[in-house]
């Protein structure tokens, strides 16, 4: 096994390292922290009747090549999500377009065969339909007392 690569290692990392850090420029600023709790912050001193206190806050400031980069960067994530958002649209009508045909009673078919089978004609018959039957005659009401049979004295 060679350890060749694991001896240069550390000194590749540290050379990314300084290079990022030179890039990049250090500020301080200081930030003012006003009131009982501390929970108001601000940039300027605190008014003198609400309690304060003062501390430092570090920050690494990208320098203009950087901020140009990753301004560049989001143009071009934004010129392929545009792409991707088109094409993406083209294949969802394709699709929509393919299976709005119709696949067989059973659902079981692909598009590409029902497209190749023949359609189905309704039958040619040389017989005219019967005509319809008359209407019922209505029901005459029953009357209770003609129902009933009459009992014979006796």
């Amino acid at each position: 096994m060679k350890l060749a690569p694991w001896f240069f290692l550390p000194v590749l990392i540290t050379t990314y390292v300084d290079a990022a850090l030179a890039q990049t420029k250090t500020q301080t600023i200081s930030i003012y922290r006003c009131g009982a709790d501390g929970r108001d912050l601000r940039d300027s001193p605190c008014p003198a009747h609400l309690p304060a206190s003062d501390s430092q806050l570090i920050f690494d400031q990208p320098s203009a090549g950087q901020a140009q980069a990753s301004k560049e960067i989001a143009a071009a994530d934004a010129k392929r999500a545009d792409a991707m958002q088109k094409a993406r649209l083209k294949q969802e009508a394709e699709a929509r377009h393919l299976n709005g045909k119709v696949a067989g009673i059973d659902g079981l078919k692909t598009s590409g065969q029902a497209a190749s089978a023949p359609t189905a004609k309704p039958p040619v018959t040389t017989q005219s339909p019967k005509p319809p039957k008359p209407p019922k005659p209505p029901k005459s009401p029953k009357h209770p007392k003609a129902a009933e049979p009459s009992a014979a004295p006796g």
